[in-house]
């Protein structure tokens, strides 16, 4: 049976909003948790364990706020993949120059290895409820592709969305009842059915076409996720991918490829993007630098110049003349 993962009233929201993860932080990833209305909390989350996954059903009668921030990922190394299916309620998920609202019979997924804000709302008849499953994101590279848009939302009122929806339901009601085997089948066909279906409507990249080219998908995903991360290195990328790390020097040699090469470009690309974003204005050119997995402001400064051969600052005040 379900058993009780946490709660949050009004008369205890103050404590208990930095609890949410439960024990040894074993649930969820870092953030931030609050009610809209401080007079007005009552939210519950129950668990239950299908196999090796953990899945959750949300319920509240009051509006809730959760961050995810560049600081909370730099500090919590926790990388997982959270499918949600709104059930009443909705929930909008936004984060620099998007926006989504997902609604009752829809579901959408959200990463921790990126920074987003969530508002989840209650109904016309006051309840908000939303079942989620939460799976590694190592698992999911060959399913759902690391381009599809965090918080999209997908309709599950019939075909392998409904499928999964349901396989969710079954799963966290039966918990105790369904072998470990069986529920991590399940919960397989699920993940294989919410892919195919999220690839059939334009949101998943075509599969590589061959080992070495997923090998190479799954290291350049693996780097995407922890670019913030200035301790990045191949040995770390290796284990999150399950693969030697003298195999995935072999496999980036076969691409003409050097990890360390692929690292800083992708760090110049994710700053030149930050430095020209009209939302990241307010943000210290030093801090676009952190947030791209630089020790020192200094260090970016002359990275990108020696990329780019203008400065940082100069690249972000040159775009916003040219905008004007």
């Amino acid at each position: 049976m379900p058993s009780l993962a946490f709660a949050m009233t009004a008369t205890n929201h103050e404590s208990r909003r930095f609890e949410f993860r439960g024990k040894n932080k074993a649930d969820y990833y870092d953030g931030e948790l609050r009610p809209i209305l401080s007079h007005a909390v009552n939210m519950q989350i129950e668990k239950s364990i299908a196999g090796k996954y953990a899945i959750y059903k949300l319920t509240s009668r009051s509006g809730l706020l959760f961050r995810r921030s560049w600081q909370h990922i730099r500090e919590d190394k926790t990388d997982v993949t959270v499918i949600w299916f709104v059930r009443h309620g909705t929930i909008t998920i936004s984060y620099p120059g998007i926006k989504h609202k997902v609604s009752a019979q829809e579901c959408a997924v959200t990463r921790s290895s990126r920074p987003f804000n969530m508002e989840l709302l209650p109904d016309n008849s006051g309840i908000l409820e939303a079942m989620h499953i939460v799976v590694p994101s190592h698992e999911l590279h060959a399913i759902i592709s690391d381009r599809l848009e965090v918080g999209r939302p997908f309709p599950t009122s019939s075909g392998n969305f409904a499928l999964a929806e349901r396989i969710v339901e079954i799963l966290f009601d039966e918990d105790d009842e369904i072998d470990f085997d069986i529920a991590e089948q399940l919960v397989g066909t699920l993940l294989d059915g919410l892919g195919k279906s999220i690839a059939k409507v334009g949101g998943n990249r075509p599969p590589p076409s061959s080992i070495a080219e997923q090998r190479v998908a799954d290291i350049m995903a693996c780097v995407n996720r922890h670019i913030a991360n200035p301790d990045l290195n191949a040995r770390m990328v290796a284990s999150q991918c399950d693969i030697s790390l003298r195999y995935l020097c072999h496999v980036l040699k076969k691409c003409n490829l050097q990890f360390s090469d692929l690292v800083w470009e992708k760090r110049m690309q994710m700053a030149a993007l930050l430095l020209k974003n009209p939302a990241m204005r307010t943000h210290h050119v030093s801090e676009i630098g952190y947030l791209v997995g630089f020790k020192s402001s200094a260090h970016f400064s002359r990275k990108f110049k020696t990329t780019f051969g203008i400065a940082p600052r100069a690249y972000r005040d040159l775009d916003i003349t040219n905008r004007n």
